[in-house]
């Protein structure tokens, strides 16, 4: 394992409109700490003054055709930390993936293995769900990344192996597509939902945000992304850590995979769901779950990417 101190700069080609754009100068010139991995992958960490906060940054980037890329189910009590089921499964690196229930760890969003379905999308999740990602083949080597609408999994998706449902979907084609500022323009069936959710008789906690308050505001974030030369990123963004690592809102969020250099790209579950870990590093960012900056407060979850 090797580490080195280098600018972003030095990785990728620095666009003229980046020039005159501050927050994409600092991106590129961070001290950016870089660990070789294995097969070709690195790992890179950086704090950087940006969005006029800091941002702590926590990237895994491989080569897709040198690795099998999974999604995990293991709901229930069968839930556990990222780095438990990274170790225990022998896996090169863990991220943390789809939204799911804290009271029985099970999924709220359409999820599919095969042909077995494990999750259906919950009326209130619909306010930020607006995407699929999926891995094409059992391989787990090629990837799609698409918007799609609940009556659509089947058709977007296609024959993609496995299938999750997620959002909101930051990247396609190189463009961001989500709003600088979502305001509350996505809560009117989210809240209905919600309302329906609380006077039901099957108690459930509601843990969904309005739109303002989870577009808009700074939390961390995970991120998934493709680029065009085969290169797949794992993406973390630490947030409520005042002067450290203070989060990111979903449009920043977007423009940070966007100056990784993906192509595709889509939010994943975040807040103290967030995790990032290696074999060779162990867990990379600083997780929320016990409100310190240091490498311990991993939260047990159903769901995970890993990659092996």
């Amino acid at each position: 394992m090797k580490k080195i101190f280098i600018t972003l700069a030095c990785l990728f080609a620095v666009t003229a409109s980046w020039g005159q754009d501050p927050d994409s100068v600092a991106f590129v010139n961070a001290d950016w700490q870089i660990t070789k991995l294995e097969k070709g992958a690195q790992a890179m960490y950086a704090q950087i003054p940006m969005f006029n906060s800091v941002q702590s940054v926590c990237v895994i980037k491989y080569p897709a055709k040198k690795f099998r890329t999974e999604i995990l189910h293991r709901p229930g009590e069968q839930s556990d930390i990222p780095s438990k089921f990274g170790k225990e499964l022998g896996a090169a690196f863990a991220l943390n993936a789809g939204y799911f229930n804290m009271k029985d760890l099970t999924p709220t969003v359409y999820f599919r293995i095969g042909d077995e379905i494990h999750g259906r999308t919950h009326a209130t999740e619909t306010y930020r769900v607006d995407g699929v990602i999926g891995i094409k083949n059992k391989k787990g080597t090629k990837f799609l990344i698409a918007q799609s609408d609940t009556t659509q999994y089947d058709q977007v998706a296609g024959k993609c192996h496995t299938v999750m449902a997620t959002g909101p979907t930051l990247i396609i084609e190189d463009e961001i597509i989500v709003p600088v500022i979502m305001g509350n323009k996505a809560d009117g069936a989210n809240v209905a939902a919600m309302q329906a959710e609380q006077n039901s008789k099957v108690k459930r906690p509601t843990q969904h945000y309005s739109s303002a308050k989870f577009y808009d505001r700074r939390h961390p974030r995970t991120a998934f992304g493709t680029d065009e030369k085969g290169y797949v990123y794992l993406v973390v963004i630490d947030g409520r850590f005042k002067e450290q690592g203070e989060g990111a809102t979903i449009w920043e969020t977007a423009r940070i995979c966007q100056l990784l250099g993906m192509d595709n790209a889509t939010n994943l579950d975040g807040s103290g769901s967030t995790t990032i870990w290696s074999n060779e590093t162990g867990v990379i960012n600083h997780p929320y779950d016990n409100r310190k900056f240091d490498h311990e407060g991993e939260r047990k979850i159903p769901n995970l990417i890993l990659v092996h």
